[in-house]
């Protein structure tokens, strides 16, 4: 329990760079007026490539070592691939339906779909051979 905690507490911090970076480009793109949903879209991708690097390079360090690195890659954008799809519903819900503001509205739903990027990750891209 402890060693999954300590890595919690690894990928929160690199989540938290990547969030960083995904409000940097998200709030560049809406001040050149891209609309929302299309701007959490491009800040995704670039974010989403960054928390790979961070957890490959230091979060899961040589875990999965069976798998290569573009396996581990690919796990990771698609299990990130459908969590930002619950971050995009979650975004769109708390913007239409409650007024939220959307930079606001945008770290909401990233705390949303944090729990459920980290298990996924845990549990599939980088999951040690038994």
């Amino acid at each position: 329990m402890k060693k999954i905690i300590e890595l919690f507490i690894k990928f929160s911090l690199v989540g938290l760079s990547g969030v960083v970076v995904n409000m940097a480009v998200y709030s560049s793109l809406l001040y050149f007026d891209v609309y929302y949903l299309v701007a959490a879209v491009i800040s995704f991708i670039v974010a989403v490539t960054n928390n790979f690097y961070w957890n490959f390079i230091w979060t899961f360090k040589g875990r999965a070592a069976h798998k290569t690195v573009a396996r581990k890659y690919i796990d990771f954008f698609v299990i990130s691939l459908i969590n930002f799809g619950v971050n995009l519903i979650s975004l769109r819900i708390l913007v239409e339906a409650f007024s939220l503001h959307k930079v606001l509205a945008q770290l909401v739903a990233i705390g949303i779909a944090s729990l459920l990027n980290f298990l996924g990750n845990l549990l599939i891209t980088f999951k040690d051979k038994k």
